[in-house]
């Protein structure tokens, strides 16, 4: 009867372990990302988000609304870096800004995002000229 317990308790942490255990595709997919991206840090520094790949992986730390527009302070993890974008107008300006003191500004002709800063070990914002020069938050 103990050894029946004690292969049933075997049993269970395996399968225990088994369902915590990240796949192999999901540890691909994470390892894809990573190796995606071009730069790092201060190599991304002055860079476009979407030719790097750091895009692949970024979020929105922090989201303003003005006058029907949204301006978003962009972060990507896997390159260390920040960019600012801003949409639903049409050709308006945004910038990101480092504490570094590095500011970078779009072109809106071309595009509604900026380049990237380094924000490894630094804080960063993005500001854009509409409604009276509205910022977001640092991240």
């Amino acid at each position: 009867m103990s050894r029946l317990f004690g292969a049933l308790a075997l049993s269970g942490v395996t399968l225990a372990a088994l369902a915590v255990a990240p796949s192999a595709s999901a540890q691909d997919d994470g390892q894809a990302k990573r190796s995606a991206a071009t730069c790092y840090a201060q190599s991304c520094h002055g860079q476009d988000p979407q030719t790097t790949g750091c895009a692949a992986d970024a979020f929105s730390p922090d989201t303003k609304y003005i006058d029907g527009r949204k301006l978003e302070l962009r972060y990507s993890p896997t390159c260390r870096a920040a960019w600012g974008r801003i949409s639903g107008g049409g050709r308006d300006y945004v910038s990101i800004h480092s504490s570094s003191g590095a500011e970078f500004w779009n072109s809106p002709v071309y595009h509604s995002y900026t380049a990237m800063v380094n924000d490894a070990g630094l804080f960063a914002y993005a500001c854009t000229t509409v409604g009276n020069d509205t910022c977001t938050h640092t991240y």
